[in-house]
């Protein structure tokens, strides 16, 4: 401290000493003028912290009596988080997020236990606790202390609501459908939980709308997925968690210079004519281990037959070119939106019909997306 240095080794110490329910533990070592010269030394610097840091900066100072410092080091968390009824309450990812203090699950479910302690009436816990449990359906956690973390916060949000250990259940009605749900607290009931209703059973008047009722407080997790075949391509794209858009343009050179000029409905290409693809993709959520889909029209060639690993847009992924379409495979793909582009070459003369492009992550494929589909007219030079 003598240095004005290392203010979150200093906070992570003295956070670690107020969690002591015997207040006598450490006292030989830290005494209790040093605890506070140390608690005003990382609260000279709270602005410097990582959220992480000033949940613990936070928690000690309520810890010392301090409230009133202690919910204003809190707010500058809170006031940088976001909600969304699908989504939960969230933040954006964290900078250099290998460092120990700025891990993204550790941080958000030490935020939950932060507000237990300091607000646990606060509306956004719930949102907190949501965000939490989707993002483990849809990655997997990179330490077994961030999952320790996780789990330590949840246990203590659960018990604090009442509901750990305490048996659920729901009702899903279709239609003239309705069938119930137990999920008993003592075992776990399967995978097997769902209303599967069979193709000609279907009445697209009448079950359009999937409805959930929760009959037990909590959290719970539904999901509604469509299973079908038709020859008629989609005229929009559809998604959710997941979107992807398609567009087409016509690649006109000049010298060095190249022109887009975008296909629309009824546009015809000519045999020989260089055509850019443009996928724009949109995640809610960051997810792991999602696959891309771009079927190629029966007339159209790549213009490159290379398959490799690219890097873009803070991106990483493998681009594998088949005779059928384009696929994108992405270890990683962060909360945002992305446009990726290839070309083709017109071969052969006719009209095409070019499926959605679709994408679904590989380990939660409800969540799946498809663009429209497009017909593309070839007229012979």
């Amino acid at each position: 401290m003598g240095r004005d240095a290392c203010w979150e080794s200093v906070t992570f110490l003295n956070y670690t000493l107020s969690s002591y329910r015997d207040a006598t533990l450490g006292a030989e070592v830290f005494g209790a003028e040093e605890r506070q010269r140390m608690l005003d030394f990382s609260y000279r610097h709270w602005r410097e912290h990582s959220p992480y840091l000033k949940g613990y900066l936070a928690l000690t100072l309520h810890r010392a009596g301090r409230g009133a410092e202690a919910q204003q080091v809190w707010a500058s968390v809170m006031d940088a988080a976001k909600s969304a009824p699908d989504q939960g309450t969230f933040w954006a990812p964290e900078d250099r997020g290998w460092l120990w203090y700025n891990d993204t699950i550790e941080t958000h479910a030490f935020a939950i236990r932060a507000l237990l302690e300091l607000a646990p009436k606060d509306p956004q816990l719930e949102g907190l606790v949501l965000w939490l449990l989707l993002n483990k359906q849809l990655n997997h956690w990179k330490s077994t202390r961030a999952t320790a973390e996780a789990i330590y916060a949840l246990a203590h949000y659960f018990k604090q609501r009442g509901q750990l250990g305490q048996a659920e259940a729901a009702q899903v009605t279709i239609g003239a459908r309705t069938q119930r749900f137990d999920f008993p607290a003592e075992r776990y009931t399967g995978g097997g939980n769902q209303l599967v209703v069979p193709g000609a059973q279907l009445d697209g008047k009448t079950m359009a709308r999937v409805k959930v009722t929760q009959e037990s407080r909590g959290l719970m997790l539904a999901t509604a997925t469509w299973h079908f075949s038709t020859e008629r391509l989609p005229q929009q794209e559809r998604g959710d968690l997941l979107a992807v858009s398609r567009r087409y343009f016509r690649r006109d050179s000049q010298g060095r210079e190249a022109t887009l000029k975008p296909l629309g409905p009824g546009a015809q290409l000519s045999v020989g004519d260089e055509v850019e693809v443009q996928l724009s993709l949109r995640a809610k959520h960051p997810l792991e281990y999602v696959h891309l889909r771009d079927p190629r029209a029966a007339g159209l060639e790549p213009v490159s037959s290379v398959s490799q690993h690219r890097w873009d847009l803070g991106l990483c992924w493998y681009e594998e070119i088949r005779d059928s379409g384009t696929n994108f495979f992405f270890e990683a793909l962060p909360q945002g939106e992305y446009t990726f582009k290839y070309r083709l070459r017109v071969a052969t003369a006719g009209t095409f019909r070019v499926g959605p492009a679709t994408v679904q992550p590989l380990y939660a494929p409800e969540h799946a997306a498809y663009s429209s589909g497009v017909v593309l007219g070839v007229a012979a030079r």
